[in-house]
């Protein structure tokens, strides 16, 4: 499919769920967030970027050892810590607090202290959330199969 028929279709497809009732809207939404959220979860487990790229791996410890075995950013994974916020015209999955803090210093590098009061130390960017292009096209596979549900 060409860009101008993807756009087409993504105008088509925006207007087609603003018509829905904002219940169903919101319903929608809450689905498609959700699953979003999972597979945004699969590549944390994966230790992949949204984009396909494999995460930068860890820095060996002073001792000269790599923590191998301990995957990065597990607890970022957890659904109690990524949230999904869902009202009637959009839906947003992030972090809250302490977590948000930590998750935007991997998802787009910066300093933060290993512990508190500790060193602080230069984290490379490893992206935790985004939507890549597989998960475009699922989203509007998935609207347009909600969409002829209801027909």
């Amino acid at each position: 499919m060409s860009a101008d028929a993807l756009a087409d279709l993504d105008d088509w497809l925006k207007s087609a769920v603003a018509a829905l009732a904002p219940a169903a809207r919101k319903r929608l939404l809450r689905d498609i967030a959700r699953d979003l959220r999972k597979r945004n979860q699969a590549r944390i487990t994966r230790q992949v970027a949204p984009d396909g790229e494999k995460w930068k791996p860890r820095k060996k410890s002073p001792r000269g050892k790599v923590r191998t075995a301990a995957r990065m950013l597990i607890g970022l994974r957890a659904a109690r810590r990524m949230r999904v916020k869902v009202k009637a015209d959009g839906a947003e999955i992030g972090y809250e607090g302490r977590t948000a803090r930590i998750a935007a210093v991997h998802q787009f590098g910066g300093m933060d202290a290993v512990a508190e009061g500790g060193p602080r130390v230069r984290y490379p960017a490893r992206p935790v959330l985004g939507i890549s292009v597989g998960d475009r096209e699922w989203i509007r596979t998935e609207v347009i199969e909600r969409l002829l549900k209801r027909l």
